[in-house]
């Protein structure tokens, strides 16, 4: 299951990123909601979760971007933040969206912040809320719609995940 999920996430990213313009309210993160949706098919076994999460983050970086590391490091502290989360939010569709909002604001916060240091720009609140604002809506149903779908899959198949 994790698999399927981080690769559909991913080709989604790319052909929703295609249809969608450049400075819509439906900016698309469905790699990062993906790391939420999996995390729980994991079973406890974070070393093998953060691993996965840098190499998605590093194949991230090959496939969509032109750095090497930064999201491969960007991944790893948002995978923190959700084995966090999932030790006070029980695992169901409500609890999801509130981790990818959090998510969300972290992701963004961060990656505003290395755009600040590395392009030497000034700080704008308004671009900051907006590239948050606009990853919310797409994003909240993307994970919710997903957990569902895994939830009847994994129960079906008899798929075991850690509440």
């Amino acid at each position: 299951m994790i698999p399927l999920v981080l690769i559909i996430s991913f080709i989604l990213d790319s052909i929703i990123s295609n249809f969608v313009p450049l400075h819509s309210i439906f900016m698309p993160l469905f790699i990062l909601m993906a790391l939420i949706i999996v995390y729980p098919y994991f079973n406890g076994n974070k070393a093998r979760y953060y691993t996965t999460t840098f190499l998605t983050g590093l194949f991230y970086d090959l496939i969509y971007t032109n750095t090497i590391v930064i999201h491969a490091f960007l991944f790893l502290i948002i995978a923190f933040v959700i084995t966090r989360l999932n030790l006070l939010l029980a695992n169901n569709y409500v609890n999801v969206g509130i981790m990818a909002i959090i998510c969300i604001i972290i992701y963004r916060s961060i990656a505003y912040g290395l755009l600040l240091i590395t392009a030497n720009i000034a700080f704008d609140w308004h671009t900051w809320f907006t590239s948050i604002y606009s990853s919310l809506l797409l994003n909240i149903l993307y994970v919710i719609g997903v957990f569902i779908l895994t939830d009847k899959i994994s129960l079906k198949f008899k798929i075991h995940r850690s509440n």
